[in-house]
């Protein structure tokens, strides 16, 4: 008995492969797969494939080629269980509950049900727990995972779990190792990098593999709390401290008392503090604001800034012996424009990602252009610049490939000895849209000629020429 219901399905469907478009037949369609009854040239197993159907409403999937028969060939989806339900799922169930016969055993259904009272299969397929369920009892399909699962190697990816953290360039390879190294200390640590490099995300990823784990991470923004208040965000203050102090106040270094105190923007601590800072780095002891009892606590720093301290120092705007103190360890983040190919591998896990994120199932990637182009780029916003870049393209663009027009990318920044020869070609970004508006016309109208004419607004001897210059795929002139 099979596991999923298959039921005939001979709707015109459209396929791509290999940059073409194609009008097949199908004969069937099931939760897994659809089968088709004639062949494609050069379509071989293992092809990567996007299947275009009508069901309640029209639907792509993405599907890779699993069998060639002779005629036909069978395409299995590749898509997320929730996809399906939403899709193939929610379509059988209709046609199952039309039909009231199970699919399995061929009893008549009086109604409506979830569990066939015959053969006790289910048979409602709309819900995405069903879905994966009924996926992964596929012997073959379970098989298949136990020999093909691919292990990722985090060590040369990302920092564990950390998966935002991601990069196989020597830089960041280094940088892991010291995190790696430097969880294991509680010695300061001096985190120094550009706007946007990840700072925060280095420091946390310290903390979450030292022996603080399980105590509080506290973030403060030395940048962002002004002069007056610093102090008492700091090391907090007693009642009676100053006007307004009506209560006393527990301090940051407090809260976070056998963890690990994070302070971003070192750089911009004012020189008055620097000194009390730097007593409680020798010695974890510091008094409240407005109070005589000294107190201590257990508490790791871990400092950042992008601000050049040696500069600052010799400027008279930061405590020499603050900086050593604070740089007995220290990690220097690379910017993203000396990081190399980690940008398109960043910018792939963000565009996954955001598309999850907006039930966006329709994206699969880049264009050639766009990796090209963020390659070059310059990214003085270094990750954040990218993961808004990235987050943008995917909400406005409502096309499969994210492509050199979809990313706010100012050309202003790019580095001109980076840029491949004819990223900037007028003639060819025409020629891809072009190609992309005669594929959707060739889609919407079914490969019906006179009905591409009116909606490309040309002659039907232009969509002719126009369909053997991209080689969009067959043509049938009796479709009506």
């Amino acid at each position: 008995m099979r596991i999923a219901p298959r039921i005939s399905y001979t709707k015109p469907s459209m396929l791509e492969a290999k940059g073409k478009i194609y009008k097949c037949i199908p004969e069937d369609l099931s939760l897994f797969g659809i089968k088709f009854t004639e062949n494609i040239d050069n379509l071989n197993i293992g092809d990567d494939v996007i299947v275009y159907l009508e069901l309640k409403d029209e639907v792509s999937l993405n599907g890779i080629v699993s069998r060639i028969i002779n005629p036909g060939f069978v395409v299995l989806f590749n898509e997320d269980p929730e996809v399906i339900a939403n899709t193939v799922g929610k379509y059988l169930t209709e046609k199952i509950f039309e039909s009231k016969t199970c699919p399995y055993c061929g009893q008549h259904l009086e109604q409506k049900v979830e569990i066939c009272s015959k053969c006790g299969m289910y048979l409602d397929f709309s819900k995405k727990e069903v879905v994966k369920i009924t996926k992964d009892l596929k012997l073959g399909n379970f098989i298949s995972k136990l020999v093909h699962e691919k292990k990722v190697d985090y060590g040369a990816l990302c920092i564990e779990e950390n998966i935002e953290m991601i990069g196989s360039s020597p830089k960041m390879k280094q940088v892991f190792s010291l995190i790696r190294k430097y969880a294991q200390t509680d010695y300061p640590v001096l985190i120094l990098g550009e706007t946007g490099t990840g700072k925060e995300l280095t420091a946390r990823a310290i903390h979450e593999r030292s022996r603080r784990k399980d105590k509080p991470f506290v973030v403060v923004n030395c940048a962002a709390i002004p002069e007056d208040l610093l102090e008492a965000e700091l090391f907090g203050y007693e009642k009676g401290a100053f006007t307004g102090a009506t209560h006393r106040k527990i301090g940051r270094v407090e809260t976070a008392n056998g963890g690990t105190l994070f302070l971003d923007e070192i750089g911009d601590l004012p020189y008055n503090l620097q000194a009390k800072l730097l007593r409680f780095l020798q010695d974890g002891t510091f008094e409240r604001l407005g109070g005589n009892t000294t107190h201590k606590v257990d508490v790791r720093i871990i400092a950042a800034t992008n601000v050049d301290l040696q500069k600052a120092i010799e400027e008279g705007k930061f405590r020499k012996d603050l900086y050593y103190r604070l740089a007995s360890l220290s990690i220097e983040l690379p910017p993203l424009r000396e990081r190399g190919n980690d940008v398109i591998v960043l910018a792939k896990y963000f565009l996954s990602k955001f598309c999850k994120e907006l039930g966006k199932t329709n994206v699969i990637g880049f264009s050639e252009e766009a990796l090209e182009l963020m390659k070059s780029y310059t990214w003085p916003g270094n990750i954040r610049e990218l993961i808004n870049v990235i987050r943008k393209a995917c909400v406005l663009s409502d096309k499969n490939i994210i492509d050199v027009n979809d990313l706010d990318i100012r050309f202003e920044n790019i580095n001109l000895s980076n840029v491949e020869e004819g990223i900037l070609n007028l003639h060819k970004h025409i020629e891809n849209l072009e190609k992309e508006l005669v594929q959707k016309a060739f889609i919407l109208a079914g490969g019906n000629i006179t009905k591409m004419a009116s909606l490309l607004s040309v002659s039907r001897p232009k969509v002719y020429k126009l369909i053997e210059k991209y080689n969009i795929g067959r043509i049938k002139e009796n479709i009506n």
